[in-house]
């Protein structure tokens, strides 16, 4: 029987390939992961504003549907980018629940000056970073119902929940109190490093705050 295809269908056909076979959910996923990276590199190299969707495509070898396809537009790749920074954080607090050892809040310290480390060693992360706050797509200035700054508080919350119940957390702190405590700080420290009108970096000022407050919190 001829059956007809869905437009749906038809825009994976055409994800980066002109292969008439639908391709494969890891397929799929794989020209996501390369389109994103694609786009980051252009953001960075040119900036948001500059950069087009045309040439994202064109350096994975794949059309400018295929983008609209799994990101709408350069603001949905954009939300992309910043979707992906809470995942070291998800990837921690789960590794976190498989182990018994070690100390939760030295991990959570490693992993956010790992963040900031990266960010200061590329200094075009900066513009970036200014971009995402005027266009809401990021923690900082986002309402309280953005999924992604939930997800992120939802993930220290795991890890410091962890913290509290091997080693205890001094009053009058517990696990959800320090997890909003901890995010504001991140996001506040940010928000000053991306605007660059103080005499403050990431490195080394803005990991010495993070592992002072940590510090603290062990008993």
């Amino acid at each position: 029987m001829n059956m007809r295809k869905s437009p749906a269908a038809g825009m994976e056909d055409d994800i980066g390939s002109r292969n008439p076979m639908r391709r494969t959910k890891e397929e799929a996923a794989e020209t996501r992961r390369q389109i994103l990276r694609s786009a980051e590199d252009e953001f960075l190299a040119r900036g948001y504003e500059n950069a087009k969707l045309e040439d994202i495509a064109t350096a994975v070898g794949v059309t400018r549907g295929a983008v609209h396809w799994h990101f709408k537009n350069k603001q949905g790749l954009l939300y992309a980018l910043r979707d992906e920074a809470k995942r070291p954080f998800m990837e921690l607090a789960e590794r976190l629940a498989e182990e018994d050892t070690g100390q939760p809040l030295d991990a959570l310290g490693d992993v956010i000056c790992g963040v900031f480390t990266r960010l200061s060693t590329d200094p075009r992360q900066r513009g970036m970073l200014q971009v995402m706050f005027r266009l809401d797509a990021t923690p900082v200035g986002g309402p309280s119902a953005d999924p992604f700054r939930q997800a992120l508080l939802d993930a220290m919350t795991k890890v410091l929940e962890i913290a509290e119940q091997r080693q205890g957390l001094p009053a009058p702190w517990t696990a959800k109190a320090a997890s909003a405590a901890m995010r504001g700080i991140i996001e506040g420290l940010l928000l000053e490093w991306s605007r660059g009108e103080l005499e403050f970096e990431l490195l080394p000022h803005g990991q010495a705050v993070i592992r002072t407050i940590l510090t603290s919190w062990k008993i």
